[in-house]
């Protein structure tokens, strides 16, 4: 057991960069430190020896060494510098000018500037590399070094998608890293490079079309859940069994989907909100009475309620709001024709669930109670629009789909809570209403889950 020294402190803090990475409990990093890939991710190694671990319930009885943590945020940071110096040796600066990333910025200067932000990044994170490295050594340790990596993009447009989803793994493993650290002159530090690794994450999500900040809370990562996701680049690693997924939510319906005039038969969807989760659905239960979010979402098909629910909830590693193609409050539904995409980072045992609304309806709402993405260790793939359900959420009175003086599409756009309140709990629309006619979801609604 690896105890903590004189050389495991530091009076001269200034060197560290990125101290302070991956992890957010004592426990999980002694249960579960690991050598990956070739010594890459050489998560325990430290000297040559394996790192701390603890037979503790809470971790106090055994502490991790700082050099241990900085040891693995070193590891992650040779990850990300090598993904940024791959897509630079590989891509002019013609190339990202001309590509269709950058051709989502009208003004000049910003779309003339995406090569050379991506290159600060990249210096950002090699400074980080170097300020760990020298940081370690002064305290007596032994820097890891870089290993092999595969990183799965062909177009510009897919390793901006990438980019995005790495900088939310590093932005949500910072907020996990702070407890681990004894040298209370480490933490301000580590807290200045995290708010760059936010400022990355906002910039990728912008290329990738997303919303840049969607949550008032970001959740934190377990060592494990990082662990994971890292392996898939790191040729030669064994186990973790984390995967990038995106998922396409696609409005299929078409004029005639449903015996209305109103929006011609077809049924648009709301900006569908979205969190990967463990153990009980934290959007909603069935049975029970809805929350605030999904009844706003059901009823309005506004986003923001349920959002912040999901992003608050302890069971949630990522949650957010897809993007809207029609943009602004007056037009925000997912018309006939019309996909939106989002993406997260998943491990096996991990769920997901999304929330959109049934336009042409009081209170309904197409759902996942809980799709599991992973079978066994092997990730999802595939149309699993099977899986989708369409729920009355049992807060507003109901008339037939496309009916009645109360649905969404009679309302004033921004109208929330309009017609005779019901007092229901959740329960599948077909369910509670056998007389209505009601379309198939493959009628109207198409999901599809790719792991990246």
């Amino acid at each position: 057991m690896t105890k903590r020294n004189d050389s495991n402190r530091t009076d001269s803090p200034s060197v560290f960069g990125r101290a302070s990475e991956f992890v957010r409990s004592r426990r999980s990093f002694m249960t579960d430190a690991a050598t990956v890939g070739g010594g890459a991710l050489a998560l325990s190694a430290l000297g040559g020896t394996a790192a701390a671990r603890s037979g503790s319930e809470d971790g106090d009885g055994g502490d991790v060494s700082d050099v241990d943590v900085l040891n693995y945020a070193l590891a992650l940071e040779h990850l990300e510098a090598a993904f940024y110096n791959d897509f630079l040796a590989n891509h002019s600066e013609s190339d990202v000018e001309g590509s269709v990333v950058a051709r989502y910025f009208a003004r000049p200067t910003l779309r003339y500037s995406v090569y050379q932000q991506i290159e600060d990044v990249r210096d950002h994170e090699e400074a980080h590399v170097d300020a760990l490295t020298e940081t370690i050594e002064d305290l007596g340790g032994t820097p890891v070094e870089a290993a092999e990596y595969e990183f799965p993009y062909e177009t510009i447009e897919e390793f901006v998608a990438l980019a995005d989803r790495l900088e939310a793994v590093g932005v949500s493993a910072y907020a996990g890293a702070a407890p681990l650290l004894s040298n209370p002159d480490l933490i301000p530090p580590a807290l200045s490079i995290h708010s760059v690794e936010a400022n990355h994450a906002t910039y990728f999500r912008l290329l990738d079309l997303q919303r840049p900040a969607p949550n008032a809370f970001n959740p934190a990562r377990t060592m494990d859940e990082v662990l994971g996701i890292a392996n898939q680049f790191v040729v030669g690693a064994d186990g973790g069994g984390g995967r990038m997924f995106s998922v396409s939510v696609e409005n299929v319906s078409r004029p005639s989907t449903l015996d209305t005039d109103r929006a011609m038969g077809a049924v648009p969807l709301s900006p569908p909100v979205w969190a990967v989760f463990t153990g009980d659905n934290p959007a909603f239960t069935p049975g029970e009475a809805a929350n605030a979010g999904t009844e706003i979402v059901a009823e309005d098909g506004f986003p923001d309620e349920l959002a912040g629910t999901l992003a608050n909830a302890e069971n949630v590693t990522e949650s957010g709001v897809a993007p809207s193609p029609g943009g602004s409050l007056e037009t925000p539904a997912l018309g006939p024709g019309e996909s939106v995409e989002f993406a997260f980072s998943a491990v096996p045992g991990e769920h997901l669930t999304f929330e959109t609304m049934f336009v042409q309806s009081n209170d309904w709402f197409y759902t996942f109670d809980g799709l599991s993405l992973f079978d066994g260790d092997q990730p999802i793939a595939g149309d699993v629009t099977s899986a989708v359900e369409l729920y009355d959420a049992g807060t507003e009175a109901d008339t037939a789909p496309g009916t009645g003086p109360d649905q969404k599409p009679v309302q004033d756009p921004e109208a929330m809570d309009v017609g005779p309140t019901e007092d229901e709990p959740v329960q599948l629309a077909a369910e509670r209403h056998p007389d209505f006619d009601i379309p198939d979801a493959s009628e109207v609604i198409r999901v599809t889950v790719t792991p990246q």
